[in-house]
C-alpha cells in the first residue's frame, strides 16, 4: 500500500516551478497587485483608486498574455489536482502502544 502525506504534497505542489508567478516588470507587478489579486478575491477595484503613472499600456498587455498563458493554466491544473485529491478515500489508522 502507498501511503501519501498530504500536507507534503500540497506543500511540494505549492513549491512546484509550474505553479510559480513569473517575474514582471514594476508597471505589470503593480496591476497584478492592485487589480487582479483584490478582483481575484471578490473585491472592488475603484479606477479612482489607481495610479495610472504606475504603469503603461504595454504592461496591460503583458498582464493580459500573463492571464491566458500561465493563470488559466495554472487554475485549470490547480483544479485536476484538487478534485483527485478530493476523490481519494481517507485511510484511517491508530497507533498501537505496546
Amino acid at each position: 500500500m502507498i501511503t501519501v502525506s498530504v500536507k507534503n504534497l500540497v506543500e511540494a505542489i505549492c513549491e512546484s516551478e509550474v505553479f510559480t508567478i513569473p517575474e514582471m516588470d514594476e508597471g505589470t507587478s503593480y496591476l497584478y497587485k492592485t487589480v487582479c489579486l483584490p478582483m481575484s478575491k471578490g473585491h472592488n477595484v475603484r479606477l479612482s483608486e489607481l495610479n495610472f503613472d504606475a504603469f503603461e499600456q504595454e504592461d496591460i498587455d503583458t498582464l493580459n498574455g500573463l492571464y491566458s498563458d500561465v493563470f488559466e493554466r495554472n487554475h485549470r491544473a490547480a483544479v485536476g489536482i484538487s478534485s483527485v485529491l478530493q476523490g481519494l478515500a481517507p485511510v484511517c489508522k491508530a497507533v498501537g502502544y505496546v
